[in-house]
């Protein structure tokens, strides 16, 4: 299904258009998000990457450093050395996988643990006000339709986004 006209969707040189890039809009929501949380989170001793690292730790239980900058959607350079940031500071530990020694997993400790508590009681307080804005039906609409960008097949975004970008260059 094909949207007839898909581009009064997408940026152009209109600069109003950009207020109609459904993007535009999540970009600007994760960008005061971010900011809400990092104001709060600072009194806690940690950054944003190193809450979103604690968090999908938390998550996926023991995970490898791999899977965690994955959920967290940090860079793999980023999530390692925020790792061993946080094996300093005693909110994580890291050891070998038993299937492969290579592999180095990672697990909240006590400490971590209740770090996640804290957290998300600071979410709660801090985001409970916006989420309040929506009713029960809005915002399970919402996820629903989150959900179903999130489980879009990448590969053919991605395809997608090669040929459109490519054809878009040779135009310019």
């Amino acid at each position: 299904l094909m949207i007839p006209d898909i581009k009064k969707f997408l940026p152009n040189e209109d600069p109003e258009s950009i207020k109609n890039f459904p993007f535009f809009f999540f970009f600007l929501i994760n960008g005061k998000d971010t900011q809400l949380i990092e104001k709060s989170i600072k009194k806690l001793g940690i950054d944003n990457t190193k809450r979103k690292i604690i968090l999908s730790a938390n998550a996926l239980g023991q995970a490898s450093i791999t899977e965690i900058a994955n959920l967290s959607t940090t860079k793999l350079t980023t999530t390692t050395k925020a790792v061993y940031r946080l094996v300093d500071d005693g909110i994580v530990e890291v050891f070998s996988s038993k299937e492969d020694e290579r592999i180095s997993m990672v697990r909240l400790t006590e400490k971590g643990v209740g770090l996640v508590e804290q957290i998300n009681q600071i979410s709660i307080v801090t985001l409970s006000g916006i989420l309040n804005s929506f009713n029960e039906k809005e915002l399970s609409h919402l996820n629903e339709l989150l959900k179903k960008l999130f489980d879009l097949n990448l590969r053919k975004l991605l395809k997608f986004c090669n040929i459109y970008c490519k054809s878009s260059l040779k135009r310019i």
